[in-house]
């Protein structure tokens, strides 16, 4: 699958505000003494299971998560950073049934409008993305972001690398902390200026944020995903 057109919002929190939604076998994974927490809105594209050809209504469709960062030990004992997922607005509804019930994720069936302008080799310049959820037709996020210039390369330590090079995915299954891990290069990121934002979908996770978020945008990311095993409950 590839991950195009992606925003990553983030805003640092109270780990006290964030550890009561989280799975007691789970870690709060800090970055200057802060929990953070990140909305990230951005389109599927080439979508399919391994070893299939693209499903219509799977191949395509965008996507925004609210999402924040833990710990957890694996089979061999070993700390694994990664992502957990408070939920996950998908525009079909073939993933969203499949990514609740293969992967235990908290997807959300969705209506999106987005409108964006192109520079003249075909990225995307700036988006105006919002989205509603179906099952009460309330708008729940209107984004509009610039894409701007390059960031360097995120190395170990940086706060570029630690909000955005996680290479698993957390989510619990009959009392158990499973973990999926995410194959993919890494990020290329840019400075991303955000004219609007207005959200709802990090407040229903029970989380208050303030202030203006970091912000970066991404063209696109190449992404493989393995299934789930479960992780030591040690």
């Amino acid at each position: 699958m590839r991950w195009d057109s992606l925003l990553f919002l983030h805003w640092p929190i109270d780990p006290d505000a964030i550890r009561p939604l989280i799975p007691d076998p789970l870690e709060v994974d800090l970055y200057g003494g802060s929990a953070w927490v990140a909305l990230v809105p951005f389109r599927m594209e080439a979508t399919r299971f391994r070893g299939y050809p693209p499903l219509p209504g799977l191949s395509s469709f965008y996507e925004c998560n609210v999402r924040t960062y833990v710990r957890a030990r694996n089979a061999l004992g070993n700390d694994v950073s990664g992502v957990w997922f408070f939920s996950l607005d998908a525009e079909r509804l073939l993933p969203v049934l499949g990514g609740n019930w293969l992967w235990s994720l908290n997807y959300v069936h969705s209506r999106f409008r987005v409108r964006s302008t192109h520079t003249g080799s075909g990225e995307i310049d700036s988006c105006d993305y919002a989205l509603w959820r179906r099952r009460d037709g309330r708008e729940r996020a209107r984004v509009e972001w610039t894409r701007g210039a390059p960031v360097a390369r995120s190395v170990p330590g940086s706060i570029e690398h630690f909000l955005t090079e996680r290479y698993w995915l957390f989510t619990m299954r009959r009392g158990l902390v499973m973990g999926g891990r995410i194959e993919h290069e890494p990020w290329s990121l840019r400075r991303a200026s955000v004219s609007r934002l207005e959200d709802t979908l990090v407040p229903a996770a029970g989380l208050r944020v303030d202030g203006e978020p970091l912000a970066w945008h991404s063209d696109s990311l190449d992404v493989c995903g393995w299934n789930l095993v479960r992780m030591d409950q040690a």
